[in-house]
């Protein structure tokens, strides 16, 4: 796998996943992309860290967003 496909693959993964956090907790896309490039979890999924790309995309959500409410005391 080459670097340009690693790096779409990556882009698709994080589109996916803010239109998961988007779609199950009712914001706005602009605010979905916000919380997940805030997060520690983006990262971690960015740096391919314990396979969490591999993990489904509202389970990954569903991490961020607890993530978020917890860093917000929400």
């Amino acid at each position: 796998m080459t670097a340009e496909s690693k790096l779409v693959l990556q882009a698709n993964k994080s589109a996916k996943i803010i239109k998961s956090i988007h779609e199950l907790y009712g914001m706005s896309l602009q605010k979905a992309a916000d919380i997940y490039y805030q997060s520690d979890t983006s990262e971690l999924i960015e740096e391919g860290v314990a396979d969490l790309q591999c993990r489904s995309d509202k389970y990954l959500a569903s991490l961020i967003w607890d993530e978020y409410h917890e860093a917000h005391k929400i």
